[in-house]
């Protein structure tokens, strides 16, 4: 006005403009040049989404088409590229009008630039203030943005079952997998389904927006297998997730018990080429292993079934991951606990091996069923014990020898590792006792077991971290020790060890409530009692993976 100047703006890109109040003027729509202009703008603006920036249509075009995965769930790709569009987007104009109506309110001049923002009251800039940044925010609660959820994926998200035994290669993995999800909707969507369940588990809180995102992340991976230019490292990662998913939601159907021709199809492929085999898909298959044979104990099932098993490839020597900044003591790191993760990794192979001769999965109604079983359990005996004298010299060091030969960053690491595996090897004798059967038995080789994972937890194998918390490796060994000692004291101490891992993904604190309750109904009666029937009866619940 004091120019007396046309007022043209240039709209804004990559902004929305809202319905505002009856009788309030739109303090951030974009004027154009005349008024027909203007109302048409506003009539279009308030209702049409966000466009796209032409970057991200021509570099994302299929990833934004097939990221919405349903109408109630939406992955917001732009929030990743935009970091304005986001729920801490501020309403700039707004704020400045109503900070200099304040100012004016309070006497003070206003700058010259300023010519209409006393026009307002500061009440009324305050309502208009609320009205937008309470539209946007729910519009973006209602969209799933990628940018949290990675971030949540690669700094929280844990898997009790493997991290513990592979710690530096599923860091690495979490990195590759959100690099692969920012091109490929499938990965993207059930890497957040696995954060999303991660995050109900660790808060405690409902379940339903998991597993909707689960079902969704279904349907990426069945458009994901019937196209042909898809990369198997894509395919293979996202069927890794979501095997994780039902790990976790234990009572969700695995989708590989029952796998479709078209994953065989390509999984056969993949396994008859070496050369097309990278790190990443060696390793998830290594975990995948790791999974199916907790899955396999205490009645349960399995994850995968023998179809998929026989064609998973056993690598003698498994890569790790490579390390976008590698540095010397992960370096050193890496080669020393390399033999002691492929330690665990064999004893995995045995421990379902013992699982399956349990009453869960063959019969054990008769003598020669008891005598097939006592037999092959005598060969499982002979392989651990072959496996335990050819442990890596690096496993037969004691804590004290070991920091004395290596710096506290690479020392404290390798101990807590030798640890929590020299602990699972003595897990299964005390299975295995478990295992031959009714009534409690007092076998040797149990009660030195049970005896070397005290001396383990109670020792200087860094089972605590610097919270005091357990490490989660220690949650099976300890589990079976509650269950198997006929004693309150010992028994006592073992729930007393399962309730400091505090861990909610692994359900310490209720396995911790399963082995007290156990071994009373045991001392009870006087005789073993069945883990599986017993946490239904009592629990009403099946016992999760462990």
């Amino acid at each position: 006005m004091r120019l007396k100047r046309q007022c043209v703006y240039k709209p804004r890109k990559e902004q929305r403009s809202f319905p505002t109040a009856a009788g309030t003027k739109d303090a951030t729509a974009p004027e154009p040049v005349n008024a027909t202009q203007s109302r048409r703008s506003r009539e279009t603006t308030s209702v049409s989404p966000i466009p796209p920036s032409p970057r991200l249509e021509n570099e994302n075009h299929v990833l934004l088409q097939t990221l919405r995965l349903d109408d109630a769930t939406n992955i917001s790709w732009g929030a990743v590229q935009d970091p304005f569009r986001s729920p801490d987007s501020s309403i700039v104009d707004v704020t400045a009008r109503l900070e200099s109506a304040l100012r004016r309110r309070k006497g003070k001049s206003p700058t010259s630039g300023d010519d209409e923002s006393g026009a307002a009251s500061p009440a009324a800039l305050i309502s208009r203030d609320i009205e937008l940044t309470t539209t946007m925010d729910i519009l973006t609660a209602q969209e799933v943005s990628l940018q949290p959820w990675f971030s949540f994926f690669v700094e929280t998200v844990e898997c009790p079952s493997i991290t513990p035994y592979d710690c530096v290669n599923w860091r690495r993995m979490k990195y590759a997998v959100v690099d692969l999800g920012r091109t490929n909707a499938a990965v993207a969507s059930a890497t957040i389904a696995v954060s999303a369940l991660y995050k109900g588990q660790l808060y405690n809180i409902p379940l339903s927006k998991a597993s909707s995102l689960y079902q969704s992340s279904n349907s990426a991976y069945q458009t994901l297998l019937n196209d042909e230019t898809q990369s198997f490292d894509a395919i293979l990662t996202t069927t890794f997730l979501l095997c994780w998913f039902e790990f976790i939601q234990y009572e969700a159907i695995p989708h590989l018990k029952e796998p479709n021709d078209a994953f065989m199809d390509r999984l056969g492929t993949w396994a008859r080429h070496e050369s097309t085999r990278s790190a990443l898909s060696l390793r998830i298959v290594a975990w995948l292993r790791l999974l199916h044979a907790a899955t396999t104990r205490g009645g349960g099932l399995g994850l995968i079934s023998e179809r998929v098993c026989c064609l998973l490839p056993s690598s003698p020597s498994l890569p790790n991951l490579k390390s976008s900044a590698p540095d010397a003591s992960s370096h050193l790191f890496e080669m020393l606990s390399t033999p002691i993760f492929e330690f665990y990794l064999d004893l995995q192979t045995i421990s379902s091996e013992i699982a399956r001769l349990t009453h869960y999965h063959r019969s054990r109604n008769t003598g020669v069923d008891q005598e097939e079983v006592i037999q092959q359990v005598e060969e499982v005996i002979s392989r651990l014990r072959a496996l335990w004298d050819n442990r890596s010299p690096t496993q037969r060091q004691s804590p004290e020898e070991l920091r004395s030969l290596l710096a506290s960053k690479i020392a404290d690491p390798v101990i807590t590792l030798i640890g929590i595996c020299a602990a699972a090897y003595h897990a299964e004798f005390i299975e295995i006792d478990r295992v031959l059967g009714d009534p409690v038995s007092e076998s040797a080789a149990s009660k030195h077991a049970m005896r070397q994972v005290r001396e383990i937890v109670d020792g200087d194998w860094n089972a605590y971290d610097q919270q005091g918390l357990l490490n989660a490796g220690y949650l099976r060994p300890l589990f079976l020790y509650a269950i198997e000692c006929m004693d309150r004291g010992e028994n006592q101490w073992a729930v007393e060890r399962l309730e400091r891992i505090k861990n909610p993904i692994c359900r310490s604190d209720f396995f911790a409530s399963v082995g007290k309750a156990l071994t009373e109904a045991q001392l009870r009666k006087e005789r073993r009692v069945t883990s599986k029937y017993f946490c239904i009866w009592y629990f009403g619940v099946p016992p999760p993976f462990m």
